[in-house]
């Protein structure tokens, strides 16, 4: 191509651009081959000129390849080495096979994306296509893992930060009902903040009627009632209002965590004493910090069952924290319950039986089905008229007239609505944590050599960093038993990563050349280690054997014998230098061969040629 002629812009007529890049490629690949390989000498002895612009060519054109190379080297993660000379492409042109190999096969995961020919079609529509559920049995896999969803944090407004280094910071903006201000200004060099709320729960005066024993009020009837579906500001407002009349609620959430790191609620199910609301989550997640107004009032009494995670997830996602939390999961330890579960208690109380295998099921599905729209449902519909019973039971069996049991569910239930959310750490160095090395490696029956221990932390690392960045769980990343396979095994080439993957994940496919050379370097540098250790053992051993520290002790008896007693101080070797060193020294035993020649009971005193002159 002329330097006159300009290079159409990639970004605004890529089809230009790819034209006239491969009009330049063609047009140096045929100047190229207008003198044969066997014919360059010959020219170049003709002409010194012709020489010399040919060298600069070559020079040129091995810079320009070196550049190439190591930014794809750089985007495939792979390690190489900059070409010095012609030979030197020639003997490890491997490399280059590498990188490029690394290229198409990303090439070919995203065509599989962008088209919907792979098994991930996010990309392809927003409204995915729901089989039909069964009663029975387990969970559709299309309801466990849903397929053709664009991920809802694409389009969260708040952006999603899963680095390992900056703690979490927390939400709130605004505190109703405080009874000591919200400093925001606070600096602090912990995981997270303090709780904003904490002076609120811990000096709290519980309604009076929660220590009063009333008769249950009966739940409305659940087949001929439907609940509020609240996606926009129009029915949160509906809702909110609703809320405004209500001494008791009850919530519950209903999470994903498969595709992403930290995980997001896609559900929240509120129920008052009339009427069911189900809130989209992810279609209003910024807008329902103002639940605060009702979370947070401690004249309003929050249920739930089981909160530990609820309470985390309403902090991590909306900036929601609950004062005068009810937990009904601990009147069932304090009762003695045989089960403590919320499908025991509605079936106990409620006569309703629920399928908890829609527990799992992918709650970012929209629309939802009628099945799981139920089950969700079917979690706080009942339970403000469980809650009148259990206070009720407690009230019953209390040994005070106080309601002393009562009072001890709303001191554990204090300890959960206290918990703060933070992000998990990684730590490579010693592998704690819930997100740690340690609790996999404990948990594998089998022992790993020192190459394998290696790999595993590699691969470990690798597989939490990648999940941050990609914001995917690390399950979806690397199952724990791929993870294994890759150890045991040990592959070195993307086809052996591959293979060791079955079906392989869509981020090792795309790192696979990676992956290898990253087991390469472990099982290298695990090897050298080990030499190193093997070699400082050796001289500790030789030195230790030289100052080896020897007592005698002479003792004379009365008949005139002696007795000597030699007290050699143990030195530590390692199982394969049992021997000892002074066996291989050629001194001493050359000392003692002669002590042994000229010890008299070993000569001969007449020989039998020459008699006593011999």
């Amino acid at each position: 191509m002329s330097a006159q002629q300009a290079v159409p812009d990639a970004v605004q007529d890529f089809q230009a651009f790819k034209d006239s890049l491969y009009k330049a490629l063609i047009s140096a690949t045929n100047a190229a081959n207008q003198i044969s390989m066997e014919d360059y000498g010959f020219h170049r002895s003709l002409d010194m000129a012709y020489s010399k612009d040919l060298d600069q060519a070559g020079i040129t054109s091995l810079s320009l390849g070196n550049t190439l190379l190591n930014h794809c080297a750089l985007d495939c993660a792979v390690d190489v080495t900059e070409f010095e000379d012609e030979n030197d492409v020639v003997d490890r042109y491997g490399s280059v096979i590498d990188v490029c190999d690394s290229l198409l096969e990303k090439a070919d995961f995203c065509f599989d994306e962008m088209t919907g020919a792979g098994k991930s079609k996010e990309m392809k529509q927003t409204a995915p296509e729901i089989t039909q559920i069964r009663a029975k049995g387990k969970l559709d896999l299309n309801l466990l893992h849903a397929n053709n969803i664009i991920r809802p944090q694409l389009k969260f407004k708040d952006k999603i930060d899963n680095s390992n280094s900056t703690p979490f910071m927390r939400k709130i903006k605004y505190k109703p009902h405080a009874l000591v201000p919200l400093d925001s200004n606070i600096e602090s060099e912990d995981r997270s903040l303090p709780h904003p709320y904490k002076y609120e729960i811990t000096h709290i005066e519980y309604p009076k009627q929660m220590f009063e024993i009333h008769d249950p009020e009966p739940y409305q009837p659940f087949d001929t009632t439907t609940a509020t579906w609240v996606d926009n500001d129009e029915t949160l407002k509906v809702m909110m209002d609703h809320l405004e009349d209500h001494e008791e609620i009850a919530v519950d959430l209903e999470h994903h965590n498969f595709r992403s790191y930290q995980g997001f609620t896609c559900l929240m199910q509120i129920s008052t004493r009339d009427r069911d609301f189900i809130v989209d989550t992810l279609e209003i997640r910024d807008k329902l910090w103002q639940l605060n107004e009702y979370f947070a009032n401690p004249n309003i009494v929050k249920v739930f069952h089981g909160a530990d995670w609820d309470i985390q997830w309403l902090q991590r996602d909306f900036g929601l924290y609950v004062v005068n939390l009810f937990d009904t999961y601990f009147p069932t330890k304090v009762l003695n319950f045989p089960h403590h579960g919320l499908q025991y208690l509605l079936k106990k109380y409620c006569d309703f039986d629920t399928d908890k295998k829609y527990q799992l099921a992918d709650w970012r599905i929209r629309p939802l089905p009628e099945e799981m729209l139920s089950y969700a449902r079917s979690d706080t519909h009942f339970l403000l008229f469980i809650y009148d019973n259990l206070r009720n039971e407690l009230l019953n069996n209390s040994t005070s007239a106080d309601g002393n049991l009562v009072k001890f569910c709303l001191e554990k239930s204090q300890e959960v609505a206290l918990r703060t959310y933070e992000k998990p750490v990684y730590d490579s160095v010693s592998g704690e944590g819930p997100v740690g090395w340690k609790n996999l490696l404990s948990k594998w029956k089998f022992a790993l050599n020192t190459q394998q221990d290696a790999v595993f932390k590699a691969l470990h690392s690798w597989r939490d960093h990648t999940a941050r960045d990609e914001d995917e769980s690390t399950r979806y990343v690397l199952p724990n038993h791929m993870l294994m396979t890759l150890v045991e095994r040990m592959p070195t080439d993307s086809s052996g990563v591959i293979g060791c993957c079955n079906p392989c994940p869509p981020l090792v496919r795309m790192n696979a050349q990676a992956l290898g050379y990253m087991i390469l370097k472990a099982k290298m540098d695990a090897l050298q280690v080990e030499k190193e250790e093997d070699a400082v053992m050796e001289d500790t051993t030789t030195a230790t054997s030289k100052t080896a520290n020897s007592s005698v002790t002479t003792a004379v008896h009365n008949d005139g014998a002696v007795t000597t007693t030699m007290d050699v101080q143990q030195v530590k070797r390692r199982m394969r230098h049992d021997e000892d060193p002074e066996l291989f020294d050629l001194g001493r035993v050359k000392k003692q061969r002669l002590a042994i020649i000229e010890d008299p009971h070993w000569i001969k005193q007449k020989s039998d040629l020459f008699g006593d002159n011999w």
